[in-house]
């Protein structure tokens, strides 16, 4: 391990202590990136992972060498570059909670392009060789991974267009950041609006079992509103929502004023079904727009777990008839 005060450092950063009072573990866990994946999935990567720092200006990956690591930024920023004997052509910027680095995970795939941290910044720094072969071993891993990372290839891909178009005089149409936001601010309210659904269903229902499985609904739903805000921060927007539940009911959970006026526990868990369409109606309205990345992988994690609370309720009604 480097020493803080080392002034020659290795090609591919040095080791040191940088989590702070995170374990290694909460960093894999908590990074965007990785959003998603089985709690398994997370402790293999994890087992591959190590902390690393970049100083400022230092070369990351080089173009046209074997790459054998993937990386997981944690904080400051890097650049994508092509880079050319003559000239260096910036790509993409990269900030906390993106990654770089895929080709470590592909059989003999040389580095495309080259990476440089624009300041002192943090990774997580992920055996290429090891993870790869744990992916080859789980098809279920591999196939999460997979998807992930051709988001990040999609995104690369969208940005080398963007920046040659610009380079040739051709007008790219950029992705509108603010529109994601927007996006993600509105699942923010939807979620918010789930929990109050859900907190009111479970203090009129009279069965403690239904009580319990609808009050862990309402924690749901808030953690996923924190999930959302903190995704729109990474994207340099403003995180809609008080950080609290709704004032009112309303959208799909309207229904449950009469549901539990009545105190039907049948009416009760149909009002919420209505609540959850609704919910699962925004989620894919949002999973089908230009959204891509962490953001993407975020927002469609988000939504299978609403469908399978949404199945929940109808196996509960199914039971209740």
């Amino acid at each position: 391990m480097d020493g803080p005060h080392l002034a020659k450092r290795p090609p591919h950063g040095g080791l040191r202590p940088i989590l702070g009072e995170v374990t290694l573990a909460e960093a894999v866990r908590g990074h965007p990136f990785l959003v998603g994946l089985r709690e398994e999935d997370l402790a293999t990567i994890t087992s591959f992972a190590a902390p690393v720092e970049f100083l400022e200006d230092e070369v990351v990956l080089t173009a046209g060498e074997r790459s054998r690591y993937f990386y997981l930024l944690l904080s400051g920023s890097a650049l994508i570059e092509l880079r050319h004997r003559q000239y260096t052509v910036n790509i993409q910027a990269l900030g906390p909670g993106d990654a770089f680095g895929w080709s470590a995970l592909l059989p003999r795939q040389d580095t495309l392009f080259q990476v440089r941290a624009r300041e002192r910044s943090t990774a997580l720094r992920l055996d290429g060789g090891g993870l790869s072969a744990a992916l080859r071993k789980d098809s279920k891993f591999a196939a999460d991974m997979l998807f992930l990372t051709l988001g990040l290839v999609a995104g690369r891909m969208q940005a080398t267009e963007t920046r040659l178009g610009e380079m040739c005089g051709v007008r790219v149409k950029k992705k509108d950041a603010n529109s994601a936001v927007q996006n993600l601010n509105k699942l923010v309210q939807v979620c918010l609006d789930g929990e109050l659904g859900y907190l009111t269903a479970a203090e009129h229902i009279k069965d403690a079992k239904l009580r319990v499985i609808l009050s862990d609904f309402a924690i749901k739903r808030w953690e996923y509103a924190e999930e959302l805000r903190a995704e729109v921060a990474r994207l340099g927007g403003s995180p809609g929502g008080s950080g609290s539940i709704s004032a009112t009911l309303h959208r799909g959970w309207i229904a449950l004023k009469s549901g539990v006026s009545g105190g039907s526990p049948r009416a009760i868990i149909a009002a919420c079904e209505t609540g959850e369409d609704s919910a699962g109606a925004s989620y894919e309205a949002v999973a089908q727009s230009d959204v891509s990345g962490p953001t993407r992988a975020l927002v469609e994690t988000q939504w299978h777990a609403v469908e399978e609370a949404r199945e929940r309720l109808r196996q509960i009604q199914a039971q209740l008839e």
